[in-house]
C-alpha cells in the first residue's frame, strides 16, 4: 500500500507556483466572512485556522473582516450541518476541513462532512506521534507496546481530539498487537488536557497540538509514525526504529467554502490562500509546529482526496 506521503508527492505538492495573483477577479467579499471551525477551541485545527486569519487580516488580503467561529461536535458533522443548512450559496463563509472531516463519514456512514462542502485547497500535512506524560514509567513506544499487551483489553487509555486521531491509534494498536479504549473529546486541546491531567496514560496527535507542551518537557514524543526522524525532533525515533511496523500516517488540513458558492467565489478564495502560504508568517508557523508545507488545489487537491478516501477505507476495513 502506498502510504500518505508518497501519495500526497504523487499527486504533485510542491508543483504548484504560488506567485501573488493581480486579484482582478469577477467577486470580492462585500462583508465581514464567517470562517466556520468545526472543532473545539485549542486544537490543531482551530490553531491553524486563527493563524490564517491573522494572515489574511495582517496583509490586508481581502478588503473585510474575516471572523473565526467555532461549531464543534460529532468529528466535524455539526459546524459542517451548521454551513450546510444556512450557509450554502453563501460565498462569505469559509470553512476549516482536514482528515477528520473526510473519516468522520466513513465511520459513521449516516454523517455527512466533506460532501457537503467544496474543498478548494490543501495547506499543510501533520505527521502523527505518540505521546505520554513526563512521568511516564515507558521511555519508549517499544516498552508502552508491551505494557499494553500483558494488560487486559481496553484497559489502557487514550485521549483522542477526533476520528483522525482515533484511526492513528487503531493503526497503532494493530501493528503491536494491543487493544486500547479511546477517551473522546472535541479537539486536541481537550485531548492534551486529560493527558497532562493524568485520566489517560496516552494520546497520539500532530506536533502542532502538543509542541508547548513537548518543549516545556510537560509530555514526551516517545515515536513518530513516519519513515525518518523530524530534524527538529531528533531524538523522537520512527516506529519502524523500533520494530514496530504501523503504517505512516498524516492529517492533511486545508479550507474549504459551501458546496454551492459561485465558481467565481471559489476562485476568489483559493487566490488568497495561495498568498497565505506565500507569507514568511506562515513559513514560520509550518517551521515552528514541525508541519510540511502541502499546497494542493483545482483537480490535484480532488485526486489527492480520492487517495486519501481509498488509503482511510483500507486501514480501517472499510470497503469503498
Amino acid at each position: 500500500m502506498r502510504l500518505t506521503r508518497r501519495t500526497a508527492l504523487a499527486v504533485g505538492i510542491g508543483s504548484i507556483a504560488l506567485g501573488r495573483p493581480a486579484f482582478a477577479q469577477a467577486w470580492q467579499p462585500t462583508r465581514d466572512v464567517e470562517f466556520v471551525i468545526p472543532f473545539g477551541v485549542g486544537g490543531g485545527a482551530d490553531l491553524m485556522a486563527r493563524v490564517i486569519q491573522k494572515i489574511i487580516t495582517d496583509e490586508r488580503l481581502v478588503p473585510v473582516a474575516v471572523n473565526p467561529v467555532n461549531r464543534p461536535g460529532g468529528g466535524g458533522a455539526v459546524g459542517i450541518a451548521y454551513v450546510a443548512a444556512s450557509r450554502r450559496t453563501d460565498p462569505h463563509t469559509l470553512v476549516l476541513i482536514n482528515g477528520t472531516t473526510q473519516i468522520t463519514p466513513i465511520m459513521v456512514p449516516n454523517v455527512r462532512t466533506l460532501s457537503e462542502v467544496r474543498p478548494i485547497v490543501n495547506v499543510m500535512l501533520d505527521d502523527f506521534l505518540l505521546f505520554v506524560r513526563a512521568d511516564s514509567p515507558h521511555q519508549t513506544a517499544t516498552a508502552f507496546a508491551a505494557a499494553a499487551r500483558t494488560a487486559p483489553a481496553r484497559s489502557v487509555n487514550f485521549s483522542t481530539g477526533g476520528t483522525t486521531d482515533q484511526m492513528a491509534i487503531t493503526v497503532f494498536g494493530r501493528a503491536v498487537g494491543a487493544e486500547f479504549n479511546m477517551v473522546n473529546f472535541n479537539s486536541g486541546g481537550e485531548a492534551l488536557t486529560a493527558l497532562l491531567g493524568g485520566h489517560v496514560q496516552a494520546s497520539i496527535g500532530n506536533p502542532l497540538e502538543f509542541m508547548g507542551h513537548l518543549k516545556s518537557g510537560a509530555v514526551r514524543a516517545i515515536g513518530v509514525f513516519r519513515d525518518n526522524r523530524f530534524a527538529d525532533l531528533p531524538n523522537v525515533p520512527t516506529m519502524k526504529e523500533q520494530g514496530i511496523k504501523a503504517e505512516n500516517f498524516q492529517m492533511w488540513r486545508g479550507v474549504a467554502v459551501p458546496r454551492q458558492v459561485p465558481d467565481a467565489a471559489a476562485a476568489y478564495w483559493t487566490e488568497v490562500m495561495k498568498r497565505v502560504v506565500a507569507t514568511e508568517t506562515w513559513k514560520k508557523y509550518l517551521r515552528d509546529n514541525v508541519a510540511s508545507s502541502a499546497t494542493i488545489v483545482g483537480t490535484d487537491f480532488t485526486n489527492f482526496l480520492a487517495a486519501q478516501e481509498k488509503l482511510y477505507r483500507e486501514l480501517l476495513g472499510r470497503p469503498s
